[in-house]
């Protein structure tokens, strides 16, 4: 088969085809992988470096979120704390340099009356600077065919963001019609900013929505059922009317979920967390020929702590049981970051570029 550029790699797997190779995604977090393949480290998870440093990886895809990755910044509290537009409170750990670890330590709502008085942030509101990093990214990859997924958020994650988890859980039994609104209304936002990507000419659209925990999924699926898949459905309904497949990215052991999911038209999920007991087999066999599957070389233990020997025979063994009949993208089960040695993460994308045929 004749060689193809990545943008038409990954544009043939996700309509079903069968491209020339298995494409290769990765988010790149690591700071010391840039500083050894780019020759800087960045400030923060910039365009211009993302696509500088898979293109000279060889990686096929570079993932982009609208606004920059930690969304519309409003106020800087102290050196390691900021407030987002949405008036959540994040810390960046110490000692921790990967990009991507900032987490949630204060939450703007504890109950109706909170959001009855609550500002939602407007989607349009400087749009310029929303897409500033979409168009950088699309402008590079252009001169070097790599494709771009935009990233935006799904109904659920956002919504408890605003409250923290354990408030979310108990108002999701006290007052589950507040919880619907809110949900309505990131969904409503997120549609918009995917569709805004959309219109910028990003190859897919990529929402992060993580709905399990390591062992089970977050909430019952009974009431993800009844209260998130609603939205997943419109948001997935609104933005395949512009042309463009639309992934999944959700952590933790999501099987249960899964069913559901996979019927409200998703083209791809990403990442198939291995420990938490996404078996890349079963996968496979009843998804496989529905979406795409992307990811699941373990980047908890095997790229942290493995030998390259081990990366290589984890890599050649999704290869092999994903990569059958097409609908397979190779990549990590999260993400690469500073933990990981540079050389278990070349071993990867070599053996991908090696190994990754497809095969009927």
């Amino acid at each position: 088969m004749q060689k193809m550029t990545s943008r038409e790699r990954v544009k043939t797997v996700l309509h079903g085809k069968i491209p020339d190779r298995v494409p290769l995604i990765e988010f790149l977090y690591s700071k010391k992988l840039y500083k050894e393949i780019i020759g800087r480290i960045p400030e923060y998870y910039s365009s211009e470096d993302v696509v500088d440093c898979a293109y000279e990886l060889g990686i096929d895809i570079a993932p982009i979120p609208i606004g920059g990755f930690s969304g519309v910044r409003n106020d800087a509290i102290e050196k390691n704390e900021y407030i987002d537009e949405w008036g959540i409170t994040w810390r960046k750990p110490q000692g921790d340099t990967s990009f991507g670890s900032d987490v949630p330590v204060k939450y703007p709502l504890k109950n109706r009356e909170d959001w009855n008085n609550y500002l939602f942030p407007d989607i349009n509101k400087n749009k310029e600077n929303r897409l500033k990093e979409i168009k950088v990214a699309l402008k590079k990859a252009k001169e070097n065919n790599i494709a771009v997924f935009g990233t935006i958020r799904g109904p659920f994650t956002p919504t408890w963001f605003l409250f923290g988890f354990t408030n979310f859980s108990y108002l999701l039994y006290e007052d589950p019609q507040l919880i619907d609104e809110i949900m309505e209304a990131a969904t409503n936002f997120y549609v918009q900013g995917g569709k805004m990507m959309a219109e910028e000419g990003v190859d897919a659209i990529l929402f992060a929505d993580d709905y399990g925990a390591t062992n089970a999924p977050l909430i019952s699926p009974d009431s993800f059922k009844k209260h998130v898949i609603p939205q997943l459905n419109r948001m997935i309904k609104e933005l395949k009317v512009t042309g463009i497949p639309v992934i999944m990215h959700s952590d933790g052991n999501i099987n249960k979920l899964l069913p559901d999911i996979v019927k409200t038209g998703i083209s791809g999920y990403h990442p198939m967390e291995r420990n938490a007991g996404m078996r890349i087999e079963e996968l496979k066999k009843y998804y496989g020929n529905k979406i795409t599957l992307i990811g699941n070389v373990d980047n908890k233990t095997v790229l942290v702590n493995g030998s390259k020997e081990d990366v290589i025979a984890q890599t050649r063994e999704c290869l092999e049981i994903a990569a059958p009949g097409g609908r397979y993208i190779l990549g990590s089960d999260h993400s690469v970051h500073d933990d990981m040695p540079n050389e278990n993460i070349f071993a990867m994308i070599e053996a991908g570029k090696k190994y990754g045929k497809y095969s009927k």
